[in-house]
């Protein structure tokens, strides 16, 4: 038993991940696109990135000196090389995301490999949230079928006879006509035919913007700015979502 529930929390885990995959898709490589700058004592930096589906391309400089940026980016970190094009040398580096704050360490080693850390900021990343989010919410189009609460269920069973078990987590998705989403789980049973159903939005639900082109659904998170589009199709009480390949969910209406 000890066993069948360590695997059903790692498998409930990784569902979950699933899920937040298919519909984010690469919005976390997003976060690295534009222009940053920083001032750190004895150190002002400076970049200006793009991406370009997982690479990073684009130029940094520090106190006056330029290179050339060259990586890829996985989930919430990007690593690769600079070019110093005065020296014509390649240094490594890695880079992550945090709360619009560019974290940048290059490694040189005529400093015993020391790290240098440079910590940058997004220019205008408050204007520019609220005027996509407003953007999001007024101009853009968003079709009227996907208006209302919608459910997906996985359900995994294990065993037969007395060591039957199934276990069963409800995933919501919301759609307002003002471009508000939601998104939340709902609770998980155990015992076949057992799937809980929530018929309103729980104040814990995550809460974003959406919009919608031809047969593309797009969800922006006005906060974090994160920005992602997935495929879909909608009836009158289903919709599938899926992202061109073989992951594809189908929620049903409850609302």
């Amino acid at each position: 038993m000890y066993h069948y529930k360590n695997y059903m929390g790692k498998r409930t885990l990784l569902l979950r991940v699933l899920i937040l995959i298919l519909i984010t898709g690469h919005s976390w490589a997003q976060n690295f696109q534009g222009t940053f700058s920083g001032v750190q004592p004895g150190i002002t930096s400076s970049a200006k990135l793009t991406v370009q589906d997982r690479q990073l391309l684009g130029r940094i400089i520090m106190n006056g000196k330029g290179a050339d940026v060259n990586g890829i980016i996985k989930d919430s970190v990007s690593t690769g090389t600079v070019y110093d094009t005065e020296l014509n040398k390649s240094y490594a580096y890695s880079s992550v995301i945090r709360q619009n704050e560019l974290h940048f360490f290059i490694t040189f080693p005529e400093l015993n490999n020391q790290a240098i850390e440079l910590i940058l900021k997004k220019d205008d990343a408050s204007a520019e949230k609220n005027s996509i989010a407003e953007t999001l919410s007024k101009s853009y189009n968003k079709d009227a079928k996907l208006y209302g609460i919608w459910r997906y269920t996985e359900v995994i069973t294990s065993g037969s006879g007395d060591n039957y078990a199934s276990f069963s987590t409800d995933y919501f998705m919301e759609f307002k006509a003002d471009g508000t989403a939601f998104s939340w789980t709902g609770k998980s049973a155990g015992g076949s035919g057992n799937i809980s159903i929530e018929g309103k939005t729980p104040v814990s639900a995550e809460k974003g913007q959406w919009y919608t082109e031809g047969k593309t659904l797009f969800l922006f998170d006005p906060v974090t700015k994160q920005k992602s589009s997935i495929l879909y199709f909608a009836e009158e009480n289903r919709m599938m979502l899926h992202n061109g390949g073989n992951e594809k969910k189908v929620f049903q209406r409850i609302r």
